[in-house]
């Protein structure tokens, strides 16, 4: 069997996600709206999601504007207020084997700025408390009068910086190793399409070197919902991003920098199809080895913060947030999460760890 030949890439210091689209004229975009629950393509319209009841399959009927409709029976009802069946076993009784690999890692301030991107653990963090149930009193509301809630970039320049690092690896015979790229949002987007209610989405996808590029670009949907936040809402938002310090900090800054981000780079295989995505990464817990005392191991957790007295509050069978959280996690491979248990004032009184497998299993 022949060796892989190493190659240069022919861009080797300049590839962006414009100098992707620049290669097409009119590159793909996948617009996810709501309201018709269907998937926009640029000369096609597919129909994922029927709001019919299930005995109704009647094919939608073909118009000028899409030529191109086809109605996909929902693989299960949904409702506003529930899942008819649990989300999470759904999927468990009938996924492929997935199995995500740590390749590589970074930081990064901001994800569209490659010059603001680290090959290193800088903004790595460790989580500082015993994986326990412990009482505490964070109060998250300690500077929020001045801190300004900025959106996540969707750029994927940062992940492109990193892969062109990394070309003599991914990169090989005139053709990219991996079949998709993307942040891990993008993935998590498209696996809960059928139970967005919510929001759109819309995606740019281009394909280079035989190897599909995916970007998310906000709506005007998105950029409404984001003008018409709540201060409540943005309150919410900031005692998350507070909760991080607590938990991982011995010293408190007055206002939380989540614009540091510390992101693992992952590659799996879904039946044939090979993906390669990044992900922020919310901090670590190390452990000593198994096999050898003297090493320490570290394995990523989550954090999250909710309302609630203790974790038999949360209604993890109906609430698809925690849906989210499940996905988010397990395409990270992640095993445990931080829960942090808050009041209405935004005082957390309680963290509890929480495994992803009991979270499949409270339904």
């Amino acid at each position: 069997m022949a060796t892989p030949q190493k190659t240069s890439l022919p861009i080797d210091n300049n590839l962006t996600i414009q100098h992707l689209v620049n290669q097409h004229n009119e590159p793909h975009t996948t617009h996810y709206d709501r309201t018709e629950a269907t998937i926009h393509h640029n000369e096609q319209t597919t129909n994922v999601l029927s709001k019919r009841k299930l005995e109704d399959q009647t094919e939608h009927t073909n118009d000028q504007q899409s030529p191109f409709k086809t109605t996909l029976t929902p693989i299960f009802s949904t409702s506003d207020s529930h899942l008819d069946v649990p989300f999470w076993k759904k999927i468990m009784s009938n996924r492929p084997f997935f199995e995500p690999k740590e390749i590589g890692n970074f930081s990064l301030l901001n994800r569209g700025d490659t010059k603001e991107c680290f090959e290193d653990d800088r903004y790595l963090r460790k989580y500082i408390y015993p994986l326990k149930t412990v009482d505490v009193k964070f109060d998250c509301t300690v500077g929020e009068s001045t801190f300004e809630l900025q959106g996540q970039n969707k750029n994927i320049d940062s992940l492109l910086w990193w892969l062109l690092r990394h070309k003599n690896e991914y990169y090989q015979n005139g053709r990219f190793t991996f079949d998709f790229l993307s942040w891990r949002g993008v993935l998590r987007l498209i696996m809960f399409t059928l139970f967005e209610k919510l929001s759109d989405y819309l995606l740019a996808i281009v394909r280079y070197k035989n190897s599909y590029f995916l970007c998310e670009f906000s709506t005007d949907l998105q950029v409404k919902q984001e003008s018409d936040m709540t201060a409540k809402h943005r309150s919410y938002c900031y005692w998350g991003h507070k909760f991080e310090d607590y938990v991982t900090k011995e010293i408190i800054e007055s206002s939380p920098s989540p614009m540091k981000q510390y992101t693992g780079v992952f590659y799996s295989v879904l039946d044939c199809y090979r993906l390669l995505y990044a992900a922020e990464m919310d901090c670590v817990i190390e452990n000593k080895s198994n096999n050898d005392k003297n090493k320490v191991v570290q394995e990523h957790v989550e954090l999250k913060i909710c309302s609630g007295n203790s974790l038999a509050d949360l209604p993890f069978n109906y609430n698809r947030k925690y849906a989210k959280w499940w996905l988010q996690s397990y395409l990270a491979g992640i095993k445990t999460m931080i829960i942090g248990l808050r009041d209405d004032n935004g005082f957390v009184n309680k963290i509890a760890p929480l495994e992803i497998s009991k979270m499949e299993n409270a339904t």
